[in-house]
């Protein structure tokens, strides 16, 4: 999810010799706050897979099936071992020993290792997982503090501008949990009673993914409670019109059921609670390490 909403900076502070790969928009690695040069897009492709499988192996058949799937070209495998041999080159002529940036191979295969180096991703992923166990613990501020730290760092699609069959799925899938995220943070707002915070933020993601719901649903009762109710039934009439010309359907029930109590000016809708434990997302069980002091 990019744009002007997401454009902000949130990184760790790192001293200039620090390491930081960016996976959120184009594959970036700087180094001492130089940016390097990662070759070309078959060999950034190999990176960025080694970086979303961190802790893991990964061998030569599973890195072809992810960067061609299965018509791959003859010499893919010596294409990746020599892509493999150039990232090798590039950590050793920067990296010094103590920061544990290395690309080793065992018989499982090819396993990167990034030792404390800043990678967005894994950080955007402590700070969803803390907000989501947060919002189910009942600490309902911390939960929106540390899912509003989450959505600013991603700018962009998933190492945007790469190919692969396997980068692709990935993309999707992060895709999807970001909005997840983000429609908790959006009622995490009308939950503490921020209305009007959460407008500009559920207009932007309406206007981005006009079909997704319950961002429609969450901009309806914003709207409402900020006293804009004929707004909200605006909104509810320009997604019917879109829904049933575009997709031949009338928009879902949860939908057309807010839209009937804005009607009546239901006064419940005020004290409606918006954020469920049960539809909260599960703690992700990753890979990632612990999350860090700065983020509790």
């Amino acid at each position: 999810m990019s744009g002007v909403l997401l454009r902000e900076v949130d990184f760790e502070s790192r001293d200039e010799s620090s390491w930081r790969f960016r996976l959120f928009g184009p594959l970036q690695v700087t180094h001492a706050g130089r940016l390097l040069e990662l070759g070309p897009p078959k060999q950034r492709a190999l990176l960025a897979m080694l970086l979303l499988r961190r802790g893991l192996e990964t061998g030569i058949d599973q890195l072809i099936d992810a960067l061609w799937g299965e018509e791959y070209p003859a010499y893919a495998k010596n294409l990746i071992q020599k892509s493999v041999s150039n990232l090798r080159g590039l950590f050793a002529a920067e990296a010094t020993a103590d920061e544990g940036i290395s690309l080793e191979w065992s018989a499982g295969g090819y396993l990167l290792h990034t030792g404390d180096a800043y990678v967005d991703l894994y950080t955007y992923e402590r700070l969803a997982s803390a907000g989501a166990r947060a919002a189910r613990e009942g600490e309902i501020l911390k939960a929106a503090e540390l899912l509003e730290r989450a959505r600013v760092m991603s700018t962009g699609p998933l190492v945007e501008g790469l190919e692969g069959p396997m980068l692709q799925r990935e993309r999707l899938y992060r895709q999807e949990r970001f909005l997840s995220d983000m429609e908790v943070r959006a009622e995490l707002e009308l939950e503490l009673g921020r209305h009007r915070n959460a407008v500009p933020y559920l207009h932007y993601a309406v206007h981005k993914y006009p079909l997704r719901e319950r961002f429609v649903w969450l901009l309806m009762l914003a709207l409402y409670r900020s006293d804009r109710g004929n707004e909200a039934l605006k909104l509810y009439a320009d997604h019917r019109a879109r829904t049933v010309e575009e997709m031949g359907a009338e928009p879902g029930p949860s939908l057309r059921a807010l839209h009937a109590r804005l009607l009546s000016q239901d006064p419940e809708l005020m004290v409606l609670p918006v954020v469920q434990p049960k539809t909260l997302p599960h703690v992700r069980t990753t890979r990632l390490t612990h999350l860090p002091e700065s983020l509790t």
